[in-house]
């Protein structure tokens, strides 16, 4: 382990989900990451692309911190990308726990054994997004192996990206909207006084820093060319990620990848309607 061992003292709840995610759901796992930290809730996860990022991402810098579970040695951090959000996470007061030794390389079959102590510190797993076979799908059957409560955001039925979500309601995982239906699911009734405490709780954007408009675009070059590329496009006016994908013809998931990486530096925001370009401080 490396961090702050006293999270597992804490209560807990696993946010887990697709690694090729969509950009509705980087949003609601956005929303349900900050309200559950802000609240006082430790948010675990597998730092894995994804939802895995974005569930810790959004929940380190607030009251809450987060754990995140590998699936290999601390010398081999995957994906590498997630390298700064590792830094941050432990920068922040977090923990990262691995039970392979530090040389160990990542294998399949170790994020496969790594779910069960993702789903076994929790108090319960969030499903946000799954695919009909997916890792998530299996942590959910360990989850309930383990007593755990599952809770899922259920999905048009014609979205791909959530097959598995809505497969696992079908199967008595529980249906959740909004924060307030895990704690009242868990019976954490002293976090719902906290949320009636917190004003801007009710949407996650409202956290972030208010930025002055109309100001120069800064001159930065970056090595990575999908960042360069996506950056160029992000100005003071919010931008979505399916307006970056029709405009650069990138995917999703490079998007996504790209996104958080400049968000991580501090090059970049999440707001409402999408992200914005912010000085570097």
């Amino acid at each position: 382990m490396e961090g702050n061992v006293d999270l597992l003292n804490c209560d807990i709840i696993s946010i887990i989900g697709s690694r090729s995610c969509s950009e509705n759901g980087i949003n609601i796992t956005g929303k349900f990451a900050n309200e559950l930290s802000s609240c006082g809730i430790t948010i675990a996860s597998g730092l894995a692309s994804g939802i895995d990022s974005y569930a810790h991402l959004y929940s380190y810098g607030n009251i809450g911190k987060t754990i995140a579970v590998l699936g290999s040695g601390f010398d081999h951090i995957f994906p590498i990308q997630n390298i700064p959000l590792y830094n941050k996470i432990l920068e922040n007061n977090g923990l990262i726990i691995s039970e392979y030794p530090p040389n160990t390389m990542w294998k399949s079959k170790y994020f496969l054994e790594r779910n069960r102590i993702i789903s076994g510190i929790s108090l319960g797993i969030l499903v946000i997004e799954a695919s009909f076979r997916s890792g998530t799908s299996v942590t959910a059957r360990l989850a309930h192996s383990q007593n755990r409560k599952i809770f899922a955001i259920p999905h048009e039925i014609w979205d791909s990206h959530g097959v598995g979500t809505n497969k696992l309601i079908k199967n008595g995982a529980i249906l959740v909207t909004c924060v307030e239906d895990i704690f009242n699911e868990l019976q954490l009734y002293e976090y719902l006084e906290n949320m009636q405490n917190l004003n801007c709780i009710n949407d996650y954007h409202n956290n972030y820093h208010n930025i002055e408009k109309n100001f120069e675009h800064p001159k930065i070059h970056f090595s990575n060319k999908d960042c360069q590329d996506i950056y160029n496009l992000i100005s003071d006016t919010p931008i979505s990620v399916n307006d970056i994908s029709k405009k650069t013809l990138k995917s999703i998931n490079i998007i996504s990848n790209a996104l958080l990486t400049l968000e991580l530096q501090g090059y970049i925001k999440k707001v409402a309607g999408g992200y914005i370009c912010i000085l570097n401080k």
